[in-house]
């Protein structure tokens, strides 16, 4: 099995810049989503590096009428204790993203469950499937919900992306894009 990492995962945005130290990453039709918008750092920066980075990605944004800042550290890379005390002091929000893998041959054996009804997104369920994504979208606020609707119907066009609704006993329960 080929090593996954979080290179193979698609990004939603434009590289604005990149250099040796960082990516910038802007999705200008959908500012306020966050994991299109943010600067990740190819190695651990310096704080004076981070300080330097945070003040261009605030001023960018605030440009761009977005109130957020986000950024990503390499993978598999502990945070200096003297970032994380500043990132902490500077009330950022610190989490941990794992990737995890499996072969096929080891998912688990499941019991067929006829309640339950996995289809392809169509013209036919295109609206039920938006209106499951807004209910899940909607607790970010009514403007990312609306901005991720115009998001996920021009991907539903997109040949290489594929959106899958779920059903259980007849009823929208899930959904994947």
């Amino acid at each position: 099995m080929k090593k996954i990492t979080f290179a193979n995962i698609y990004t939603l945005g434009n590289i604005v810049t990149e250099t040796n130290q960082y990516r910038h990453v802007h999705y200008p039709k959908m500012l306020s989503r966050y994991d299109s918008n943010f600067i990740a750092f190819k190695d651990l920066p310096s704080i004076e590096d981070f300080e330097d980075k945070e003040e261009f990605l605030r001023t960018f944004h605030v440009s761009k009428g977005q109130n957020h800042v986000k950024f990503c550290f390499p993978e598999s890379v502990e945070l200096p204790y003297e970032l994380n005390t500043y990132l902490q002091g500077k009330g950022y929000d610190i989490g941990f993203l794992e990737l995890y893998a499996i072969q096929p041959s080891h998912f688990p054996s499941v019991t067929m469950n006829s309640g339950i009804d996995i289809q392809a997104v169509t013209e036919d369920n295109l609206e039920i499937f938006l209106d499951l994504q807004y209910l899940s979208d909607v607790q970010y606020g009514e403007e990312f919900a609306k901005q991720k609707t115009d998001l996920l119907k021009r991907q539903f066009s997109e040949p290489n992306i594929h959106q899958v609704l779920a059903f259980y006993k007849g009823k929208p329960a899930g959904s994947v894009d």
